[in-house]
């Protein structure tokens, strides 16, 4: 019989679609996870779930939950319904936070509000939840990187997307500094889970996010680790 402290319980953002959508079908399929699937609209996330409600392993859970993250309110509710969900399930509070919600258009406005406010304001909120020797998991993007855009010929050009991701590697490195410095074990990392076909790039990428999510899964589920780290599915990722 599995008890309560051997549940991994793992929040993951904008999770009815594309790389969110694959990483909680595949954490529901893992044997003991509770996994709260963030979602704007509340029924897109409920029929996303009901696709592969028949996967999901007899240990585990999958709960779609409303939230968006550029909105104060919403992310209030969401944390206060994921704290009482776990209490009532018995358990201590969150092992992961994947942050995956994001947007990708031309407007700095609409990008940072999602990519990076909306994903610090969401994070700060759920921090108390998040249990010691948890992880905070940023899905960013190469796209981020600055090494990235120093080649020649020069890469991809996304102005408000490749900026956004730049800052949230950022937040990446402070947050994990703070962590160190709080002794609390939490994990900060920024992933690149490589050019995967979704709506956010029209679905012209060449990776299936049933592949790309792969690294995003492994390392919520992980129990220890390096922080402050920028990684990809081969290893490190040039900051």
């Amino acid at each position: 019989m599995t008890s309560d402290s051997q549940i991994r319980s793992i929040l993951v953002t904008g999770a009815n679609q594309g790389l969110g959508y694959h990483t909680v079908h595949q954490l529901g399929v893992t044997p003991n996870t509770l996994v709260f699937m963030g979602a704007r609209n509340l029924a897109a996330a409920e029929e996303a779930r009901a696709k592969f409600a028949k996967d999901i392993h007899p240990s585990s859970t999958v709960v779609p939950t409303q939230l968006d993250i550029t909105d104060a309110t919403s992310i209030k509710n969401a944390h206060d319904f994921v704290e009482k969900y776990l209490k009532e399930k018995g358990l201590t509070g969150l092992h992961a936070l994947v942050n995956n919600a994001g947007l990708a258009t031309a407007s700095f406005q609409d990008v940072f509000a999602v990519n990076v406010f909306g994903t610090s304001n969401l994070t700060q909120s759920l921090r108390p939840l998040i249990n010691k020797n948890g992880a905070i998991v940023n899905v960013s993007s190469q796209m981020g990187s600055l090494h990235y855009h120093t080649q020649r010929p020069p890469p991809m050009i996304a102005y408000a997307y490749s900026s956004s991701k730049a800052a949230l590697n950022s937040l990446t490195l402070q947050w994990a500094i703070e962590e160190e410095q709080k002794g609390s074990g939490i994990r900060v990392i920024s992933i690149c889970p490589g050019f995967n076909a979704t709506k956010l790039n029209g679905f012209t990428g060449t990776m299936d996010p049933a592949d790309g999510c792969k690294i995003i899964v492994q390392t919520a589920l992980a129990t220890e680790g390096r922080s402050g780290v920028f990684i990809n599915k081969d290893g490190d990722v040039q900051w």
